[in-house]
């Protein structure tokens, strides 16, 4: 009796150790799945913090390189900005100083251009009074001067044909004259002179069509009809050479020349009314009708 007790606690026992040890072995087995399901956990809470502190940084990076290109565009820009501004004052500057220049050429060219106006009218004058003093070579020198100051100035070549003509260089005045009449075709003296110059070279039928011009172009030229007049005297026409000596007196009473031509060709005619041109002509100028 006491032997089966004994083994049924011995039995008791062994069970309750047995149920013991499985009951630990069972908690520490749900330990461990515990300890890795929490580990599983940590791994992954620690994966996906890294995989976020990657994407933070990789986010980070873009916006640290897009602000990085945002500074460099704006000083690129402000860069480019100076640059231009820079190119635009330089240009100013340099349209400045081009303005400048042009009004100093300008400034420069019309002093110039005044002076030579100046020295050739001095010239023209001074030519004149040559040839009325009888310098007839200084007076050509004074028209070439101003010929090569001016180049279309018709008074200086008819000048300096009269020049030629006092000289009896008449074909260097019919030149000249011509090259009057070229520059300006309108020129009634240009016109009267030139017939002088023919008629000198004996040329009438040409010296009285620019007479006729001439009178044409300046019916008030007492020049040009003082002028047809000796050329009618030349042609023995004394009426038309009569006449046209009236009217350049006519024109202008104080042509010493136009009464010394009428008078002589009224003498030459047995018209005692010379005399009395003579004495006029000598009146208004001492050095004619010698």
């Amino acid at each position: 009796m006491l032997a089966r007790r004994v083994r049924t606690l011995v039995g008791a026992v062994v069970v309750t150790v047995l149920l013991i040890g499985v009951g630990s072995y069972a908690f520490v087995r749900h330990m461990r799945v515990q300890q890795a399901e929490l580990k599983s956990e940590e791994d992954r809470r620690a994966a996906e913090a890294e995989a976020n502190r990657k994407l933070q940084e990789a986010a980070n990076r873009k916006l640290e390189e897009a602000g990085k290109q945002r500074l460099a565009a704006e000083q690129e820009r402000q860069a480019r900005a100076a640059a231009e501004a820079e190119a635009k004052r330089k240009s100013e500057e340099v349209e400045q100083q081009r303005i400048v220049a042009l009004r100093a050429a300008e400034e420069e060219s019309k002093r110039a251009e005044a002076e030579a106006r100046t020295r050739y009218a001095a010239l023209v004058s001074q030519g004149n009074t040559d040839s009325k003093a009888g310098n007839y070579d200084r007076a050509i020198a004074d028209y070439n001067e101003a010929i090569r100051l001016d180049p279309k100035s018709t008074l200086a070549f008819i000048g300096r044909g009269d020049a030629f003509t006092n000289k009896g260089d008449h074909d260097r005045a019919l030149a000249d004259y011509s090259e009057a009449i070229r520059l300006d075709p309108k020129s009634a003296l240009a016109f009267s002179d030139r017939g002088v110059a023919y008629a000198n070279k004996g040329n009438y039928d040409r010296a009285l069509a620019d007479f006729n011009e001439a009178i044409r172009l300046g019916p008030k030229s007492a020049r040009a009809y003082r002028n047809r007049g000796v050329l009618y005297v030349h042609k023995g026409d004394n009426d038309r050479a009569i006449a046209d000596f009236n009217e350049a007196i006519r024109l202008d009473p104080n042509n010493a020349l136009a009464f010394c031509n009428r008078g002589k060709l009224k003498l030459s005619i047995n018209d005692a009314g010379g005399n009395a041109d003579f004495a006029k002509a000598r009146q208004l100028d001492p050095s004619v009708c010698q």
